[in-house]
């Protein structure tokens, strides 16, 4: 029997080879290309939400004993103190009613995976909380509408109602987080990610959430254009 003659095509092999190789290196050069290399808060100037944030304003005044705000456990404030770059965490009395309000915010000045804002419907269950009546809504401030988050959490008899909002990099965020760090990350970001967060112990949704608007205009007021880009972000 005749032997067979095997034909290796070794120029097509080679040739593809070489492509591979090429393909490989234009991915990584690209990647190179389109990483971030600023961090946003450089640009904005680096918030210092200590400062930033008045204790007396508008008819409002910090309250220093800090009752009725929401208790982390050290385990817990390890984890925050290692995913945020600040947090800032006051109490205020509106002179008027003597109802109070819980401010809670957590900035971190690098959006990464592992350093990325937790959503208050999360931290609110890891404590306890049952979280019901979520959903989204408007905050009309500052000439703007705010997307905000609502939600009520109860554990036991307290009863908190809770609204925030998310800022990444010059937005706040109404759609998908990665989406809005990709859109920083092509103009050339590295996106900072702001948490605000008031509550309300209240079980009356609607009356707090009218305070808590009150609340989010009042402060805005007292702010300077460049401090509110640093809260609510750009137009």
């Amino acid at each position: 029997m005749r032997a067979e003659t095997i034909t290796i095509p070794v120029k097509k092999l080679h040739l593809q080879h070489w492509l591979a190789v090429l393909f490989m290196f234009a991915c990584l050069f690209f990647a190179w290309w389109f990483t971030p290399q600023e961090k946003w808060f450089n640009y904005l100037g680096k918030p210092q939400f200590e400062q930033i944030i008045p204790q007396n304003f508008a008819g409002w005044t910090q309250v220093v004993d800090g009752n009725g705000t929401l208790i982390i456990n050290p385990e817990q404030q390890e984890a925050l103190n290692y995913i945020y770059t600040q947090t800032l965490t006051r109490t205020y009395e509106q002179i008027s009613t003597g109802r109070r309000l819980m401010l809670s915010l957590a900035y971190s000045d690098d959006q990464k995976d592992s350093t990325k804002l937790h959503f208050p419907e999360t931290c609110y269950s890891a404590q306890g909380f049952n979280v019901q009546s979520m959903h989204r809504d408007q905050i009309l401030a500052n000439h703007r509408a705010i997307e905000v988050m609502r939600m009520t959490a109860q554990m036991r008899d307290r009863v908190e109602q809770v609204s925030y909002f998310v800022r990444i990099g010059n937005k706040i965020l109404d759609r998908r987080l990665i989406l809005l760090r990709l859109d920083m990350a092509l103009k050339g970001y590295i996106a900072d990610g702001l948490l605000f967060r008031i509550s309300e112990i209240s079980n009356d949704a609607k009356s707090s959430n009218q305070l808590q608007d009150l609340f989010v205009n009042d402060l805005l007021k007292t702010l300077s254009p460049s401090q509110q880009t640093m809260l609510i972000g750009q137009d």
